[in-house]
């Protein structure tokens, strides 16, 4: 194995030995690995920088993509807001850091939704813009008919997934500002599939491809950013609390598939 491809898996591999790591200390938390070793308090910090570390990096890789596309690329606006929506969870994880790596404590709500949450406005808008890059650009996007059956069919599949975790949610007593962010979370995400999905399948056919490379990575990024805020608030509403862990790999996994996706991008764009 070359050198550059054995500096290129070294960060999958730490990813994968971090992801098991937590995984791990879901299924066996009584194990001496977790009670002596690698305490809860280390590993709620050790996902803290992960996090930060994950998002820093997509950040600067996704703004360093949209530096090397041309002024009249119709893509460059969408790295662009790419990189506001990862710095504007970066500054949210920045905020709970503190509390999560010197006090072992996770504060909800707090400064931090505020930023988690002008992350999605963000992240919305550069999916729409690359769709439009796409469509611009010749892609097979599909018929408007193929669009709209995907939409309505993620849409149904959403809000069947969507409700029955919703409600206990909704259901659950406590102050109005917790229960709307906790519901406020999952919807955002509801939204955020919707052109996500479009997205997916133009990535699907572009798969083998170098562009379809970059693209799994990133809205498989975005699935697990879904996946891990329908999880906090289920986890929340209920109390199972000692399910967290299973939260910390799930957004570790989505940040770093993201800032993975941004890095491949540019090193395309520098070859």
């Amino acid at each position: 194995m070359s050198d550059d491809r054995r500096f290129g898996s070294a960060p999958w591999v730490v990813l994968g030995v971090a992801v098991a790591i937590f995984v791990g200390w879901a299924l066996f938390p009584g194990k001496t690995l977790y009670t002596q070793v690698l305490t809860p308090h280390r590993l709620v910090a050790l996902a803290a920088l992960l996090k930060l570390v994950y998002l820093l990096a997509g950040t600067a890789w996704a703004f360093a993509c949209r530096d090397h596309l041309e002024p009249d690329n119709p893509a460059r606006p969408a790295w662009f807001l790419l990189s506001l929506g990862l710095l504007a969870n970066f500054a949210g994880q920045l905020c709970l850091a503190p509390f999560q790596v010197f006090r072992n404590e996770t504060p909800f709500p707090s400064v931090a939704d505020i930023f988690y949450v002008l992350a999605y406005p963000f992240l919305i808008a550069a999916l729409l813009v690359l769709l439009n890059a796409y469509r611009e650009s010749g892609f097979p996007i599909g018929s408007f008919a193929d669009r709209a059956l995907t939409l309505g069919a993620v849409g149904a599949i959403a809000a069947v997934v969507a409700v029955p975790i919703l409600r206990p949610v909704v259901a659950t007593g406590g102050p109005l500002l917790d229960r709307a962010l906790t519901v406020a979370y999952p919807v955002l995400d509801l939204v955020l599939l919707l052109p996500l999905a479009l997205l997916l399948r133009i990535a699907l056919k572009l798969r083998g491809s170098h562009a379809g490379e970059v693209w799994v990575l990133i809205l498989g990024g975005i699935v697990f950013l879904c996946a891990g805020d329908i999880c906090f608030a289920y986890f929340q509403s209920l109390g199972e609390q000692h399910l967290d862990p299973f939260v910390h790999a799930t957004f570790v996994l989505a940040y770093s598939l993201i800032a993975g996706g941004a890095h491949r991008q540019l090193q395309l764009l520098r070859s």
